[in-house]
């Protein structure tokens, strides 16, 4: 009786050494870092990401694709997938952050600074101020440096005819005047010319983009710091008092 106890427990031993020995076997041979599967969508947000990084550091043209591919986990020809050369990249980036309307991108900034505007005034019945939707805008840039000096790289290097983005920065000017003059400011009476007007927000963004290089080359003022001293000079008191 005893050896068969003895005999049954070595089998139960043995079987449940092979069990754990089983199951050592499977979870080392599953793979440590298994690429999760994103969506076509979800896939392109990620190269993008990546790209605006690498962008940042290193320039447009400073990088290999292979890196870009090794950022992402993909093998170069599953990178070449999604965007088949460096200028549908470059291209991809332009598109995802300036020129489509998703929340939070750097072109619909003074978009999103004017409703934010809208909604403020709509309480207290008054039309939108100007020296406020500027404000708002710098406020929501400061809030994501990465691009702002993402936009300024892109901007030296698209000076060249032949960069994807050259057309881009090409029209933002007059597209920038386009969109501010259209708006119905509550302006102190010697800006209520149009000419007048249309020479403060030109002088607005020169500043504003000297701003933000200033706030990136030599960050020991923030880049409200520095857009709230150049209000003073913008829109001094007290002919913009009330119209802040």
């Amino acid at each position: 009786m005893k050896t068969h106890v003895d005999s049954g427990n070595s089998i139960l031993q043995i079987s449940m050494e092979s069990q754990e020995n089983t199951s050592a076997n499977s979870i080392k041979s599953r793979p440590i870092n298994q690429r999760k599967r994103l969506s076509p969508a979800q896939r392109r947000k990620q190269i993008t990401q990546e790209a605006v990084t690498l962008i940042t550091q290193y320039g447009s043209y400073g990088f290999p694709m292979q890196a870009l591919a090794d950022a992402v986990g993909m093998t170069l020809p599953g990178l070449n997938h999604y965007v088949k050369n460096r200028e549908e990249l470059l291209s991809l980036v332009i598109e995802t952050f300036y020129d489509s309307e998703e929340e939070g991108n750097a072109h619909t900034a003074l978009g999103a600074a004017i409703s934010h505007c809208d909604q403020t005034d709509s309480a207290t019945k008054e039309r939108r101020h100007l020296p406020g939707a500027l404000h708002e805008t710098v406020r929501l840039n400061a809030k994501r440096p990465e691009l702002v000096a993402l936009f300024m790289r892109l901007a030296i290097e698209a000076s060249d005819p032949e960069h994807p983005a050259h057309k881009f920065y090409q029209n933002r000017h007059s597209s920038i005047l386009i969109d501010m003059t259209s708006v119905d400011w509550e302006l102190p009476e010697e800006y209520r010319d149009p000419e007048r007007l249309h020479d403060l927000i030109v002088t607005a963004f020169f500043a504003m983009d000297g701003v933000q290089i200033q706030s990136l080359t030599n960050p020991s003022e923030s880049m409200m710091q520095l857009w709230e001293r150049a209000e003073h000079i913008l829109f001094p008191s007290p002919t913009w008092d009330g119209y802040r």
